[in-house]
Parts: C-alpha cells; sequence; structure tokens
C-alpha cells in the first residue's frame, strides 16, 4: 500500500482581516490547482484571528468566492479559531493540538498586527506590545514546536522618506508603527543568522487598496478607517460629506502626499510566490512589493472621479503627524526572485473599491 503524503498545517494569523482574506484565496487556489512548489504533502490551512479589526461574516465569503474557482473540491477549505497572537500560552495550546492531530505547523504567514500610522502616536506602547511582542511569541513557539518557515507582513514605513526605495537602503522610522515593523524585521534577520534551517521572509507592502473583483471582499474596518481608499469609500456612499486631504505642502508634484498603491489581489498573490521561495533560501530575505508607481492624493482622486463619473468633494486641511513626502517602490527585487509582477492599475484599483463599497456601503455585519 503506498504511503500516504503527511498532513501539515499552514498558520495565517489575521487571515480574516482585508489581506489575509484576500490571501486566503490565492493560497486556496493555489493548493487546489498544484501551482504551488511546497515539499509533497496534503496542507491545511488555520486562520487564527482575534476579530478585533475583522469579522467571522467574512467566512462564507471567502467559501462563496472559492466555491466559484475550485472545481471539484470536497470538505473545508480551511479552518479558523480566535485567538491573539500577544497570549503565548494560547499559541502554545494551538501548536500543540496540531500536533496532536498529527497535522504540525509548518508554515506561518503572520498578518496580525495594529497598522494605522496616526493611531500609533496616540498609544506607542499598545503598538509595541501587539505588533513586537505577538511576532515575538510566534517566534518562540516556532522554536518550541520546531517550525522553520515565516512569511512576514511588514510595511513600506521602515523607509521613512525615500522616493525609489530598494531593499538595501538605509531604514529608518518616521513613527511607532514604523518602529514595530523595523524592529521585528530585526529580530527576524538576527534569529534567522543564527538558526541555519529557518527560512524566513519579510514582504515591505506598500499601499495596498481595491477589492476582490467579486465585490465579495474588501477593506471593513471596525473602526474610524484611517487609510484613503476606505475613506474616498466612505465618501462615494454619502457616509462622510468630504475626504480631507492631509496637507498640500508636501516636496511633491501637486503638494499632496504620494504613495505607491497596489491592488490587494497582486498583494495577495506575492505571498503565495513567497511561499514558494522558501525552499530555496536559507536565512531572512526581504522583498518590496508595490507597482513602482508612486501617486498623489490628487491624483487618485481625479482617478476615482473618472471611474465613476462625478466629483468627489475633498478639502485640504493640517498634515498628520508621522506623515511623510514620499513612499515608492522599486519591485525589481521581488519581479526578478519571485517571480512576481503587479498587474492591475490605479483604475483596475478604484473600479473594484468602487464596486466592494456599493455593493457592500456597511462593509461586513459584525459576528
Amino acid at each position: 500500500m503506498e504511503a500516504q503524503p503527511q498532513t501539515k498545517t499552514i498558520l495565517v494569523t489575521g487571515g480574516l482581516g482585508y489581506i489575509g482574506s484576500h490571501t486566503i484565496v490565492e493560497l486556496v487556489t493555489s493548493l487546489h490547482n498544484k501551482k504551488t512548489k511546497l515539499p509533497e504533502a496534503n496542507y491545511k490551512i488555520l486562520i487564527v484571528d482575534d476579530l478585533s479589526n475583522s469579522s467571522t461574516a467574512v467566512i462564507p465569503r471567502i467559501n462563496q468566492v472559492l466555491d466559484s474557482v475550485c472545481a471539484n473540491h470536497t470538505g473545508d477549505y480551511f479552518e479558523y479559531q480566535n485567538g491573539n497572537v500577544t497570549d503565548l500560552p494560547g499559541l502554545e495550546a494551538i501548536f500543540q493540538a496540531r500536533i496532536d492531530s498529527k497535522q504540525p505547523i509548518e508554515y506561518i504567514i503572520h498578518f496580525a498586527a495594529l497598522k494605522a500610522v496616526g493611531e500609533s502616536m496616540q498609544f506607542p506602547l499598545k503598538y509595541f506590545d501587539n505588533n513586537f511582542v505577538g511576532s515575538l511569541n510566534l517566534l518562540k513557539c516556532m522554536e518550541k514546536f520546531n517550525c522553520k518557515n515565516f512569511i512576514f507582513s511588514s510595511s513600506a514605513t521602515v523607509y521613512a522618506n525615500n522616493g525609489d526605495a530598494k531593499e538595501q537602503d538605509p531604514l529608518s522610522f518616521a513613527n511607532p508603527y514604523g518602529c514595530t515593523k523595523l524592529i521585528v524585521e530585526h529580530m527576524l534577520q538576527a534569529t534567522a543568522m543564527c538558526k541555519k534551517d529557518w527560512r524566513v521572509i519579510s514582504l515591505r507592502y506598500f499601499n495596498p487598496c481595491g477589492a476582490h473583483e467579486s465585490g465579495m471582499l474588501g477593506e471593513s474596518p471596525s473602526n474610524y478607517p484611517n487609510n484613503l481608499f476606505p475613506t474616498l469609500e466612505d465618501v462615494i456612499v454619502g457616509k462622510r460629506e468630504r475626504l480631507s486631504v492631509f496637507g498640500s505642502d508636501y516636496n511633491t508634484k501637486d503638494g499632496t502626499g504620494v504613495r505607491d498603491y497596489l491592488h490587494v489581489v497582486d498583494l495577495a498573490k506575492a505571498h503565495v510566490c513567497a511561499m514558494n521561495k522558501l525552499g530555496d533560501i536559507s536565512g531572512s530575505e526581504v522583498y518590496n512589493l508595490g507597482t513602482g508607481t508612486g501617486y498623489s492624493v490628487l491624483e487618485i482622486i481625479k482617478t476615482y472621479e473618472k471611474v465613476i463619473g462625478r466629483e468627489i468633494p475633498h478639502k485640504i486641511v493640517d498634515r498628520r503627524p508621522g506623515d511623510i513626502d514620499v513612499s515608492q517602490c522599486n519591485p525589481s527585487k521581488a519581479n526578478r526572485e519571485l517571480n512576481w509582477k503587479a498587474e492591475k492599475t490605479l483604475e483596475d484599483m478604484c473600479k473594484d473599491s468602487y464596486r466592494w463599497k456599493t455593493q457592500n456601503p456597511s462593509g461586513y455585519e459584525k459576528n
């Protein structure tokens, strides 16, 4: 009788959130279509999320999207368990339970983090506790339970002010949120330098936006949104009177901040590419994820207006503390080594964002 492949678990922390939910779709689809380069095994996906900025209402939506792309599938696409990465005993119990069920955690994709720049300026210690301690706890579990593969959700904020950021550029930070990402990156690199059989990839996101083309998945902040696109969406459906443009005196072409915006589906696909890359590396690697093109706030507004066919009311207000002039990506390393490239345009981002918000004006219903 032929031996059955061992069953292993891919742990996705924060997997019900905005980026996490889209990544689950791309990861399951890739596994279903046998397009991953992972070692031979049966892979189970376990989402651990504390629902602080997500909802279990996303689960049937992920399943519905997957039903449309995974023909002849049987069984659940993934498992979900409520948990917080700052709870070390709780994490250890999760790792132990997977070993007991002969489905050890082999890979970790770590999304779970607080991510608002402005909030981090108000509550810096809250951000260090959640983002740094949570990541440290995962590494402790990796060491204790013999897991050696880790993908970290990092950020372009580690570059401070850089108009064409390359991975080897000097690193800094302009706010506590960026500092937490930089500290975790350093911790990962130092640990992988000592543990020669660990494989770690940090993905430096630029500005994710947009939504799944089905309109079933998108960004649904639990709190008052701080990012441009969800704020724009609120104005479009009448939840806000106008958009506040924070500052017009930046050193940019029109005085408003410039960012490299990246469609969330392109970003999700990059995580599958990163998982495929883990088997080829030793130690740690870092990759920028972006389009390589920066757009100002006013350019975003004009493109969105073109998509929806009407003007978007907006007003210039004072700068926010911690914001920088330009954050733009050089993605050539990811293009070359991950075999990944952002494919969707700014117009795609606006169209998918508009579809999501008009079909789901209140986001996901909270459970």
